[in-house]
């Protein structure tokens, strides 16, 4: 696909006294889950610090890809800014004795950097006081960041972080590079209890398929140096991409496609490169029910499966053909002119998968209903809250007496009485054992 966009753009002429930076933690792939959840606190983290540091700045944002995390700020101040303080000290009467100061007035001089007649007495509601005005110099930007980026990372959660290798530092993946540019100046640290040791520099990495090592020039250059790279590094920009062809895909077989947000986020933080394939579904699969296939290609394969867009969806429904179109789409990360490769693999793989659903299926309906019941007795509900079956046992009896409380008649208190009875017995099926998302439907 063309027109992977760069993340930082390149900038018209401005100011000296500001400057773009950009950190990249490049690592091995990231769980999918990982980025919705690191963006979410990198973003304000960065804030927060720089505003502490008195380090001012235009804009700053944060995006990710499968390999690697980044901040991009813009407008950055060359320093933090001057602080005047005004501290308070001991009683005027504590620290001079006939003009002469004591030890208490030349501690408090020294601790503020001052010479003794340099403080002031002040009167106060309490009296006089002695105070010193102090002025902290900003410290230059690269000698901050220094400091805070092995903060940043060391403060970042998510499930599953672990050690890796001999090093200390614990991470969703390894951390395999840093890149750290101040404009076109490295800021200079190393991440220490990684292994091996990762010491900042200007190289990333691009597409696995496509390029190796990747030099950035400068921090205004990354969007530009990536997508030559063959890497999409925006991320609200690859999400849009992928929804505008998957819309494009579906609208091309005049069919609807069934793609919610959870799935667009994921396939967003799955690929760098992403391209569009269309492939086929085996016509005997779509003798299951829709909402099997369905469930299979999106949460298993993350494949998006393309309704007929007249048709009325029956979840009841134990047969697909009517409403599903024998085609899929799905989004690849791979090389150009690779599709046909990947088409028939997905489409492999998806027909084992199905082949899989049918048998538990077949399974399934070979068995009664009621013939489940004993096994929820070995099925924890909850700890102190019995099993299955007692559970079941209860639905059943709370049915029973809200029945009666609400006047019911027979045919519907018993309609409710058999509903409790059977509504648990999907659980112990092998479909839904194999499909958990399919509870409560299997059915």
């Amino acid at each position: 696909m063309e027109g992977f966009g760069g993340f930082i753009k390149s900038q018209p002429a401005r100011k000296a006294s500001v400057a773009s930076f950009l950190l990249e933690i490049g690592t091995e792939e990231l769980p999918a889950d990982f980025a919705a959840q690191v963006l979410a606190q990198l973003e304000p983290m960065v804030r927060r610090d720089l505003s502490e540091q008195r380090l001012a700045c235009e804009g700053l944002s944060c995006t990710s890809t499968p390999r690697r995390i980044a901040v991009c700020i813009d407008g950055l101040a060359p320093s933090a800014s001057d602080l005047q303080e005004e501290r308070k000290g001991p009683p005027a009467a504590q620290a001079f004795q006939d003009g002469v100061p004591t030890k208490a007035a030349l501690g408090f001089a020294q601790r503020c950097g001052l010479q003794p007649e340099e403080l002031e007495i002040r009167e106060t509601p309490k009296g006089p006081f002695v105070f010193a005005s102090v002025l902290e110099k900003g410290r230059q930007a690269s000698d901050l960041l220094a400091e805070l980026i092995p903060g940043w990372i060391a403060a970042l959660q998510g499930r599953r972080f672990m050690r890796w290798g001999a090093g200390e530092r614990r991470f969703s993946r390894p951390i395999r590079w840093l890149v750290a540019l101040l404009d076109e100046q490295v800021v200079e640290l190393s991440l220490e209890g990684s292994d091996p040791p990762v010491q900042s520099g200007r190289t990333s990495f691009g597409h696995r398929l496509v390029a190796a090592e990747v030099s950035i020039p400068a921090a205004s250059a990354y969007g530009d140096c990536l997508a030559s790279a063959g890497v999409m590094v925006n991320r609200q920009q690859r999400r849009q991409l992928i929804a505008d062809a998957i819309a494009a895909g579906a609208s091309k077989r005049d069919a609807r496609a069934d793609l919610p947000d959870e799935l667009l986020e994921e396939l967003t933080d799955l690929v760098e490169r992403p391209s569009l394939i269309e492939g086929s579904i085996d016509d005997g699969s779509l003798d299951l029910p829709a909402e099997v296939l369905s469930t299979v290609m999106r949460s298993h394969q993350r494949y998006v499966p393309l309704y007929r867009r007249s048709a009325e969806v029956d979840p009841l429904s134990l047969q697909a053909r009517g409403c599903l179109l024998p085609q899929f789409l799905c989004i690849a990360n791979g090389l150009d002119g690779a599709e046909d490769s990947i088409r028939r693999g997905n489409e492999r793989v998806l027909k084992a998968r199905l082949a899989d659903a049918a048998f538990f299926l077949d399974a399934d309906r070979a068995v009664a209903s009621e013939q489940r019941r004993a096994q929820l007795s070995r099925v924890t509900f909850a700890e102190g809250l019995g099993s299955l079956l007692d559970r079941c046992e209860r639905l059943e009896w709370l049915a029973q007496t809200l029945g009666r409380c609400l006047a019911l008649d027979a045919a519907a208190q018993a309609d409710a009485c058999r509903g409790a009875h059977l509504c648990k017995h999907d659980l112990v099926s092998q479909m839904v054992g194999e499909f958990p998302e399919l509870q409560g439907l299997m059915g």
